[in-house]
């Protein structure tokens, strides 16, 4: 499949917390199965984590000994089904240490006279600030929202804006864990795909080659069953917003967890639904359905240690996000044209004559015969080297899809004929894989259900940072561990200012014991 250079999955996030730290976190855990003192989390927790984090769910730990990594189809690989009594439930996760002492440590060791980062931010530029991070950093001309940039909040939403604000191009600085993240996956995607080097032109050449990967993995998907690397693009509140879906399948990730979803609210055994008895988009009643399309997020990492709630949230909404988008896709509900208005390209623009040429070789399906003096001396340039090939003389063979606006019509046949039940064809178990980064073998999976309410509680939540409506929060302190591995952390605002509030409670509790004690001594 041809693959642009430009494409940036970004689908690694996170994946720098070294295994040392893990096991610490579950260590200091261990010794402390207690509640955390202090003021009641924040609405931005309560919002972010409770609605999403108690999704249920299915974990499943994967042998080290049976551990592999497949070679060649890539059809199944990594992808196995579990039976529920193997399965733990996420509700045992680990509970979160007291960690005040070490932002008291933290607070002491400073000078308490330099100046956050945050408060830089505001000062350089007050016009600026006064904008929204979506009017900055994410309105035409700039690219549009991505599932990345939606999924950040769900770890850290203060360090997602000192990214955007104070590092080249507002992207994260690219870790070593990062990079053999990004060397796992493409292993994965060169077990489906045969990767070909396109050069492109023109900014429709560009969308372009996106469009034609689009169809193509669409093709490999009911070929083969599976398929890898899909570039999606949905909306999110009337902003465009695109991701790349790191693997479809036609095999349900837990069929028996499912089902007992589902007998939980079903409609009794002996009764039938109205819609049972009649034919479905045409098809008789009866008839063999066609396969769900199910979704799954591979992530990498370097600790073979259990994955935490906290660790899941973001892969869980970023796994959200590409189920609403892509059923959007499969329903005909996208607006491609307002897509193509949004990146400013114009729909009836011919590709170039370069691209035209490379496509040549890309899928024979695109082409159709036209007498020779039809065509335009560019073209005729264009398909010289396949008119001497072609066996019919007198006639040459064309592209029929020349514009973004004709290969739409294309893409919308490919989306019927892999999505013949609309939304309906899309499964509603999801599935987390968790792959070592150092050789790509399996840790362990996570299974759970599509929750729209649980992702519109996220976006709610999170969009009006986006939106100006309120500023960026830090981590509560049950989740002061994620600093560890911030860049942002010595000149953290959110960071500074609790540390400090812990401090002026335990000056003030110091106080009154030692009022008390000078009580007594009177």
């Amino acid at each position: 499949m041809a693959a642009p250079t430009i494409l940036d999955t970004e689908s690694d996030y996170l994946s720098d917390i070294s295994s040392e730290e893990e096991l610490l976190l579950i260590e200091l855990s261990s010794k402390h199965h207690q509640g955390v003192g202090g003021s009641a989390p924040s609405t931005l927790y309560k919002s972010n984590a409770c609605n999403v984090d108690l999704l249920p769910g299915r974990t499943d730990a994967i042998d080290d000994e049976s551990s592999s990594v497949t070679k060649g189809s890539g059809v199944s690989t990594g992808l196995p089904t579990f039976e529920p009594g193997r399965s733990r439930s996420l509700e045992t996760d680990v509970i979160y240490p007291d960690l005040s002492r070490a932002l008291n440590a933290i607070a002491n060791d400073g000078d308490g006279g330099s100046k956050t980062l945050n408060d830089q931010v505001t000062e350089t530029d007050e016009s600026e600030y006064d904008r929204s991070p979506l009017q900055r950093f994410r309105s035409y001309p700039k690219r549009p929202l991505t599932v990345t940039d939606l999924t950040a909040g769900a770890w850290c939403e203060l360090q997602y804006w000192y990214t955007l604000t104070r590092l080249p191009g507002g992207r994260r600085t690219k870790t070593s864990a990062m990079k053999l993240g990004s060397t796992i996956h493409k292993k994965l995607e060169e077990e489906v795909h045969e990767t070909v080097q396109v050069d492109v032109s023109t900014d429709e050449d560009r969308f372009g080659l996106k469009l034609w990967n689009f169809i193509q993995g669409l093709r490999t998907l009911r070929e083969t069953g599976f398929t890898r690397e899909l570039e999606v693009w949905g909306t999110v509140q009337g902003n465009f917003v695109n991701g790349v879906i790191d693997a479809l399948s036609h095999d349900n990730p837990n069929p028996k967890f499912e089902k007992e979803l589902t007998e939980q609210s079903k409609i009794e055994p002996h009764q039938k639904s109205l819609t049972s008895y009649f034919a479905q988009n045409g098809n008789p009643a009866g008839a063999v359905p066609s396969p769900k399309v199910y979704l799954i997020d591979v992530k990498t990492r370097g600790s073979r240690a259990p994955v935490t709630k906290v660790l899941l949230r973001p892969a869980k909404i970023q796994l959200l996000l590409y189920h609403r988008f892509l059923s959007n896709i499969a329903a005909g509900r996208l607006d491609f044209l307002k897509l193509f208005r949004r990146y400013g390209l114009d729909p009836d623009d011919t590709f170039s004559d370069a691209f035209l040429a490379q496509m040549v070789d890309f899928d024979d399906d695109i082409f159709e015969s036209l007498p020779s003096s039809n065509l335009s001396p560019v073209c005729v340039d264009v398909t010289k080297d396949l008119e001497r090939q072609s066996s019919q003389k007198g006639a040459v063979q064309v592209l029929k899809h020349r514009t973004l606006r004709e290969l739409l019509l294309l893409v919308e046949e490919e989306v019927k004929l892999t999505f013949p039940m609309g939304r309906k064809s899309m499964g509603l178990m999801l599935r987390v894989q968790y792959l070592h980064r150092g050789d790509g073998s399996d840790i362990d999976v996570h299974d759970f259900p599509v929750s729209n309410h649980s992702l519109d509680g996220y976006l709610e939540q999170y969009m009006a940072w986006w939106q100006g409506e309120r500023k960026a929060e830090g981590v509560v302190i049950e989740e002061a561990f994620k600093c560890r591995t911030c860049e942002f952390a010595p000149d953290c605002s959110w960071r500074n200012a609790r540390a400090e509030a812990q401090v002026q409670e335990a000056r003030r509790a110091q106080a009154r014991r030692q009022g008390s004690k000078s009580s007594v001594r009177k």
